[in-house]
């Protein structure tokens, strides 16, 4: 398990408790160091205070750097459920025009498929969904390929296909943007790392005023491990979190579906 699949597999409260701990750690061995070793406090109290702040300019640099990673991909989460929703829809739609035989087995996997889709969200084992909407979607992709041999208008069928078609592939842009497309750990390495220099450097600081009952130290290390936890929670799509993408579009399409369903049955 690398560092990045750790930062969004552990409970958030864990993940701030070490942001937290690591920070005041840090800022503490800096005091401690810088007090062991001072001589002469006034020749290194303004480098010291130029490296804090340049220190610290780089971190809320990579801080607004990885949030931009992540709120872009949750974008990109909340796009691809419209696209999807729109692109189910029309396909679902589209199977009226079938013959009979791989109409009605189309329209019942289909409303299998937006059943499991629906309820993914809520899941906690959404690669098992993903393998079970993939079964499925090679279900309906059987059922298209056989309309080969059916007495079907060629622009018809054409069109039916390029829709089942875009189903699929929004489903593997979708799979891909929401399990694979992270932040990669080298840079929450890299924050990490500078976090802990920038703490040190801060307490080292600290140590060379001879000031260490400070509330400058825990509030720093709260802003961070908050910021940290909002950036893990945004990027933690494998797992029930608060930065849910809201699945009305699907439910949408999920109730229209059952609607039509419910409508051929009855005599």
């Amino acid at each position: 398990m690398n560092f990045a699949t750790l930062t969004t597999v552990i409970p958030p409260w864990l993940l701030f408790l070490f942001a937290f701990v690591v920070g005041i750690g840090a800022s503490e061995l800096g005091s401690w160091v810088t007090r062991r070793k001072a001589k002469e406090e006034k020749e290194k109290a303004t480098p010291v205070g130029t490296l804090v702040g340049a220190l610290l300019g780089l971190l809320a640099f990579m801080l607004g750097f990885t949030f931009s990673i992540t709120a872009s991909r949750f974008s990109e989460r909340k796009h691809l459920v419209v696209n999807q929703s729109n692109a189910i829809a029309t396909c679902y739609l589209r199977t009226s025009l079938l013959p009979e035989k791989q109409r009605r087995e189309t329209q019942r996997l289909f409303k299998d498929y937006i059943d499991i889709l629906v309820t993914t969200s809520n899941s906690p084992d959404i690669q098992k969904n993903a393998s079970a909407l993939e079964a499925v979607q090679m279900q309906i992709w059987y059922q298209t390929s056989s309309l080969q041999n059916e007495d079907m208008d060629s622009p018809l069928r054409s069109l039916y296909v390029a829709s089942v078609n875009k189903v699929i592939d929004i489903f593997a842009e979708r799979k891909a943007v929401v399990l694979t497309f992270k932040i990669p750990g080298l840079i929450w390495l890299a924050l990490l790392m500078l976090y802990i220099l920038s703490m040190f450097v801060v307490g080292a600081e600290m140590g060379t005023n001879k000031s260490r009952r400070t509330l400058n130290v825990p509030i720093m290390a709260v802003a961070f491990a908050m910021i940290v936890v909002l950036i893990a929670e945004m990027d933690a799509s494998n797992r029930i979190n608060q930065f849910k993408v809201n699945q009305q579009p699907l439910i949408d399409i999920q109730k229209m579906i059952h609607s039509e369903q419910s409508k051929s049955i009855q005599p």
